[in-house]
């Protein structure tokens, strides 16, 4: 791995094996983004930056309240052992 580390594509996100959130600041809620599910929708070379993201997700809930819906806030995560498994066979398996 290079230095400085830079991750700014799903596809790198994805390589490195890293996770991410989103959190809707609105309503609270939650939710682990599944990276390899991402890479197939929007493809390996999207950007995996919150101004980018935030164009695509939006709280199902709170737009069915008629809340604002895009106030997400996204973590990224380091992977934890279980989860490495399951991202190395689905690269295999995509690729």
């Amino acid at each position: 791995m290079k230095c400085p580390f830079t991750e700014d594509t799903l596809g790198q996100k994805l390589e490195t094996r890293t996770g991410l959130s989103v959190h809707c600041l609105t309503c609270k809620r939650t939710a682990m983004l599944d990276v390899a599910e991402l890479v197939r929708r929007l493809g390996p070379d999207h950007s995996c930056m919150p101004y980018a993201l935030v164009k695509v997700f939006y709280c199902r809930e709170c737009r069915a309240a008629g809340r604002e819906d895009r106030d997400l806030q996204f973590t990224n995560h380091a992977v934890w052992e279980e989860k490495q498994y399951w991202v190395r066979e689905t690269r295999i398996a995509s690729g």
